[in-house]
């Protein structure tokens, strides 16, 4: 089936010079998963010179460290200030997910972000040189800030062991940042004025999954899938992202189609998506007759951040 003319969906992408982190994507534990298979809490205590809001968290995942992974946070004295539950996660790496509503914190008072790890196999370095962490204006708090509980829900860690970091971090944007927090630029592989070489093709009326393989420079959020729909490719269409491995990370049915020219349909909530990670772009065509353009010149086409994987 060679390649299809299918563009994934706009994707936002939050680039924000103000936010704060106290690690980059590209750190790595020296221990990617404990041998540790209990469901737990882990977390690490920090605070900040000054006022701002905490508008994400962020964890480290090996493979094994599977199941629904919640993150919190907490002020110093084991109040819940926010929640939220992990989607659109890699099969390993740097993970992030977005607070409803960014959550105020005061300066120099103590916080705890954390994030419930249901299986174990959580990341993790004993003795860590915590005194040399700092991303001003963030610090974390004490001479062992990573802190756990266990138990079969997420819950106020303030557990300590020989100096461990557990690799949970935050997203903080300090307060009168001349930065929005959000910055949103929308991007497709291919405009409407984009017309497939063939669309639709007459040999086959299978039904079928037709999909992209991309990735992105940065990360940022899917809003929503495109394909280019020829005049015979009729039925309920189905748009659906994956993860790079199968899994199924949002799905949406398309409505109020044209009778051809490029279709859109948006999930019901953005999914956030990794930096560098392969995901695949899909629609079902129900009666086939979809577009087509064989021996297609992939390695010339980018919309950066946007990229095509593989050749």
């Amino acid at each position: 089936m060679a390649v299809l003319a299918l563009s994934c969906g706009s994707l936002g992408f939050s680039q924000n010079v103000s936010q704060k982190s106290l690690w980059t994507n590209s750190t790595v534990p020296s221990t990617i998963e404990a041998t540790d298979t209990g469901s737990v809490t882990l977390g690490m205590q920090f605070y900040a010179d000054v006022p701002g809001s905490v508008i994400a968290v962020r964890f480290y995942k090996g493979p094994h460290n599977t199941g629904s992974h919640v993150g919190t946070l907490w002020s110093g004295t084991g109040s819940k200030l926010a929640e939220v539950t992990f989607s659109g996660e890699t099969a390993s790496g740097w993970q992030q997910a977005n607070f409803s509503t960014p959550v105020n914190i005061t300066a120099n008072i103590p916080y705890v972000i954390s994030y419930f790890a249901p299986q174990g196999y959580y990341a993790v370095n004993q003795a860590y040189s915590w005194p040399t962490v700092n991303s001003v204006p963030l610090h974390v708090s004490n001479s062992s800030a990573g802190v756990y509980a266990y138990g079969g829900s997420a819950s106020f860690p303030k557990n300590v062991w020989k100096s461990s970091n557990y690799w949970v971090d935050l997203v903080f944007v300090p307060t009168g940042s001349p930065v929005p927090p959000t910055q949103t630029t929308s991007n497709t592989y291919w405009p409407n004025s984009a017309v497939p070489s063939l669309a639709s093709v007459s040999n086959d009326s299978s039904s079928v999954t037709l999909g992209m393989q991309f990735y992105a420079d940065v990360a940022g959020s899917v809003t929503g899938v495109r394909f280019y729909k020829g005049a015979q490719n009729t039925g309920t269409h189905v748009g659906t992202l994956w993860s790079g491995t199968g899994s199924k990370l949002a799905e949406v049915t398309f409505s109020g189609e044209t009778a051809s020219g490029w279709q859109q349909a948006n999930f019901s909530t953005p999914v956030s998506i990794t930096a560098n990670s392969p995901y695949v772009i899909s629609y079902l065509a129900p009666q086939g007759r979809y577009a087509v353009d064989q021996a297609y010149s992939w390695s010339s086409q980018n919309a950066a951040p946007l990229h095509a994987s593989n050749s």
